[in-house]
């Protein structure tokens, strides 16, 4: 799984806001191993002191997730934002399970 992380409008680098970025998401691979690649975009804005984080997760080649959060705080915000991609995630395997079933249902009760 590849693991891109972009930081917006900040004239500092915060390398340790990125590493924790990083280690973050290397969470929803170990929990969800269909996930091919995840970006996270984190945008600073200076003059509100706000951080606002964007999780693209795509899996199998499709978009999977998309979610945005707002925070005050830098870690604040990359933990809101992965726990709501894990929420995302976690929906759609338990849709594609149901569906699965209903398919193998389907299929028996024809024969």
């Amino acid at each position: 799984m590849s693991i891109e992380v972009t930081m917006r409008h900040s004239d500092v680098k915060i390398e340790s806001l990125k590493e924790y970025a990083e280690t973050r998401m290397a969470k929803l691979k170990e929990k969800f191993p269909k996930v091919t690649k995840v970006a996270i975009v984190i945008d600073v804005d200076v003059k509100k002191h706000m951080y606002m984080a964007e999780v693209v997760a795509n899996r199998l080649g499709e978009v999977a997730v998309g979610a945005k959060e707002f925070s005050e705080s830098g870690k604040g915000v990359i933990d809101a934002a992965a726990a709501r991609a894990e929420r995302q995630l976690l929906r759609m395997r338990v849709k594609a399970r149901k569906g699965a079933v209903r398919k193998q249902r389907a299929a028996s009760a024809k024969n």
